[in-house]
């Protein structure tokens, strides 16, 4: 059954003080070797209950979860995973094909006493999600994608029929300190990183300004070009996939000073999005019949940056539905 949220006028567009109820300390961060020479990066903050499992889009780390994670924490026991190629975890030449990355996930599980995790996964993270479930059955005990219920081998066809369009990138002024990156952020993309996610990312001079991306420069590419369609079908456990419906606004803030040309550009993107969003919640209905879907209309991508009260109440939801963990062999 699909749920639709809608947005409200009084609807936080930005988290802005998701961490206030919270300790300031972060969470704890352990190394744990998943292949021959390569380590992935987990943080825990603790709490007490089932395990939940945060897994990044493409190009960001764990630490994107920090005020997300710490709410959730409340409840539930709460790690995340950083994959290979970024933030912290080996930047390494291989292994970036889904069925690897899977791999590097129970092996992260493995080193961290976690039997049976809750998968929680946004974007990219739903395929290595999808190819866990077809390649270890039975290890998860449920899923959550975050806007991330996806064939992302279909990307290019987004480009084709929409190319994205020529928004404006950081100026040297954006660039001088790391909460003049994050306004940048929070300005032009609509939602606030956390800062943890910032300084992981990115590294900074003494003086605070941005010297380079904290990635492999092989990663995203690789990943790209071993992206095959997901296995949805073989994912039988309990799920829950939130899909986003976006909006000109919530996609494109600062769309009022676009020039006509990337005015027009943005509205196609943003309509074809919508398309590609109906189509991709019907195939995953189809493939995944068990699972339960909710639409958040005039929500960005990044949801649980810009929506959280609303993801977190629906994920809730869901997590105190799942039945009791089940004896693995």
């Amino acid at each position: 059954m699909t749920h639709r949220l809608t947005a409200t006028t009084t609807a936080a567009i930005l988290v802005i003080a998701a961490a206030v109820a919270f300790a300031d300390e972060g969470p704890t961060v352990r190394m744990v070797d998943v292949d021959q020479g390569v380590q992935l990066e987990t943080l825990d903050w603790g709490g007490r209950g089932p395990d939940v499992v945060l897994l990044a889009g493409m190009g960001l780390s764990a630490h994107v979860y920090d005020g997300f994670a710490r709410r959730l924490a409340a409840d539930y026991r709460v790690v995340g995973v950083t994959r290979r190629g970024f933030g912290a975890s080996t930047h390494a030449n291989g292994g970036y094909d889904p069925l690897t990355l899977a791999r590097d996930v129970r092996r992260a599980c493995d080193a961290l006493g976690i039997e049976q995790p809750i998968l929680v996964g946004h974007s990219l993270a739903g395929t290595e999600m999808a190819f866990f479930a077809s390649r270890y059955p039975g290890r998860a005990r449920g899923m959550v994608f975050l806007d991330a219920a996806y064939d992302h081998s279909l990307l290019e066809e987004l480009e084709g029929l929409a190319p994205r369009p020529a928004v404006s990138a950081p100026g040297a002024d954006d660039l001088r300190t790391p909460d003049a990156m994050l306004e940048w952020f929070r300005r032009t993309r609509g939602f606030l990183l956390p800062e943890s996610e910032l300084r992981s990312l990115y590294v900074f001079t003494e003086d605070g300004r941005l010297k380079d991306l904290n990635a492999s420069p092989l990663a995203q590419g690789l990943i790209m070009d071993a992206l095959t369609p997901p296995p949805f079908g073989r994912v039988k456990a309990p799920a829950l996939a939130i899909f986003t419906k976006p909006t000109l606004a919530s996609q494109y803030p600062e769309h009022d000073d676009f020039a006509p040309d990337v005015l027009r550009a943005a509205r196609r993107r943003v309509s074809v999005s919508r398309q590609l969003m109906s189509a991709a919640l019907a195939t995953f209905e189809a493939l995944c019949p068990q699972a339960e879907t909710v639409i958040l209309d005039g929500a960005n991508h990044y949801l649980f940056l810009t929506r959280p009260t609303a993801v977190l109440q629906a994920v809730r939801a869901f997590l105190v539905s799942l039945p009791a963990p089940t004896a693995q062999p």
